[in-house]
């Protein structure tokens, strides 16, 4: 009688998670992407979704004025163009932050550069001195 070749239980359980857990994230991005698409406006836990914010924390930024948003009658709704907008103007880009950073550097660099050249100039003023 041939034996047959039967998987751990555990290593099917694995395998069977790792299915599952590809379908859903699947279908969980296929949703967000559909998101904009869907609708323009959309309410405070999706902006917190879509930000990786806490609702309170979109609630207290909106009532602060800090992100912007509409209100239609008691619901408070936010413009996906408008998110995308504030994101760009409060994203930190890299060159001002290399700016940010150089710029001790190039302070000290200049005051260094003028005491060189101070003493270039009192060396040349003594030496023009002992002729």
């Amino acid at each position: 009688m041939a034996q047959e070749e039967r998987i751990p239980v555990k290593e099917f359980l694995d395998m069977l998670a790792d299915i599952l857990a590809e379908k859903y994230f699947g279908r969980l991005n296929d949703r967000m992407k559909k998101i904009p698409e869907l609708r323009r406006l959309i309410t405070a836990k999706e902006a917190g979704q879509y930000l990786s914010l806490s609702t309170d924390t979109i609630y207290r930024m909106a009532a602060q004025k800090r992100l912007p948003y509409l209100k239609i009658g008691d619901r408070v709704l936010f413009d996906i163009k408008r998110l995308d907008q504030w994101i760009e103007k409060h994203l930190i880009k890299e060159k001002e932050l290399k700016r940010e950073e150089l710029k001790p550097e190039m302070e000290s660099g200049k005051s260094n550069t003028r005491t060189s050249r101070e003493s270039d100039l009192l060396t040349l003023l003594k030496k023009k001195g002992k002729d």
